[in-house]
């Protein structure tokens, strides 16, 4: 997640730098907004990461693919089974604020429970971003325990979104991960080797259920691979050489099992509880 108040906003700033591709090209007035929400648990091990990440997004948007709406707003990405797809470091260009518009929804104060630990998320409104994305943030920073979580609110008239009450349980956080010859997670000291040529392995113990996996490079731009949870994906040699383009001046690597549960309200098109826990380091290409 990206954190409350300014480290908030700076990430938001990052992850809103993506490539053109993703955003609709749509009549001026001929496309009806659409209105998506999102709650969601990070939890990350390794590297600079610690703790328990907690947020909420509700999301009125025109002009923008729903691919593309994460990278806007600062949500996690389920991705593509089988897939790995990039987003290069600098776009914000992209955005046509003559055919673009994303409104971030307040929704009133939000309760969470987590491990009968009770916690109230508070609407934060952030300045806008190229006359294009603007409204209102959730987020809060906690040592959380795992387990089930529920999420309810009373919703708010103004914004159109109607009451709700959802609950999950949490994934266990990803374990055994190996990216190469390499286990993680490493110690603070410690960066993670990625060989020059290729393919590349990863591999982690399975868990029973259907979560997806997520394994992300990050460093000049993104790549992304989205795997189900078998225990194992292997990135041919040119998924690899785009990793490797990513991390040329040094990056993360992470590797997340991510959590899905489906929920209504009114006024929602789609919502999504999505739960994110995992295991990062430092990287580099030898």
């Amino acid at each position: 997640m990206r954190r409350l108040a300014l480290p908030i906003l700076g990430a938001m700033i990052s992850a809103a730098a993506c490539t053109g591709a993703g955003y609709e090209n749509v009549p001026d007035g001929d496309t009806p907004a659409r209105v998506s929400g999102m709650l969601f648990i990070e939890r990350a091990h390794g590297g600079t990461a610690a703790g328990v990440q907690v947020g909420a997004r509700f999301v009125r948007f025109v002009g923008v693919s729903d691919d593309a709406l994460p990278d806007l707003v600062g949500t996690p990405t389920l991705p593509r089974v089988g897939a790995c797809v990039s987003r290069g470091a600098t776009a914000g260009e992209a955005l046509d604020p003559l055919r673009s518009e994303v409104r971030l929804l307040d929704v009133g104060p939000i309760e969470v429970q987590a491990g009968g630990r009770p916690v109230q998320m508070l609407p934060r409104r952030f300045p806008d971003l190229w006359n294009v994305v603007s409204g209102t943030l959730y987020g809060t920073e906690a040592d959380l325990p795992v387990g089930e979580w529920r999420f309810s609110a009373s919703g708010a008239a103004n914004a159109g979104v109607g009451s709700f009450d959802v609950a999950g349980q949490a994934p266990e956080s990803p374990m055994g991960v190996r990216v190469g010859a390499t286990a993680l997670p490493l110690n603070a000291a410690q960066t993670l080797p990625i060989a020059s040529s290729g393919p590349l392995r990863v591999r982690w113990e399975r868990a029973v259920g259907d979560d997806r996996i997520a394994i992300r490079f990050e460093g000049d731009g993104s790549l992304v691979c989205g795997a189900s949870d078998i225990g194992a994906f292997d990135l041919d040699v040119a998924s690899a050489d785009r990793a490797r383009e990513v991390l040329r001046a040094g990056g993360t690597v992470s590797v997340h099992r991510m959590r899905a549960v489906p929920f209504t309200a009114r006024g929602l098109d789609a919502a999504t509880l999505v739960f994110d826990h995992s295991v990062r380091a430092r990287a580099r290409v030898e």
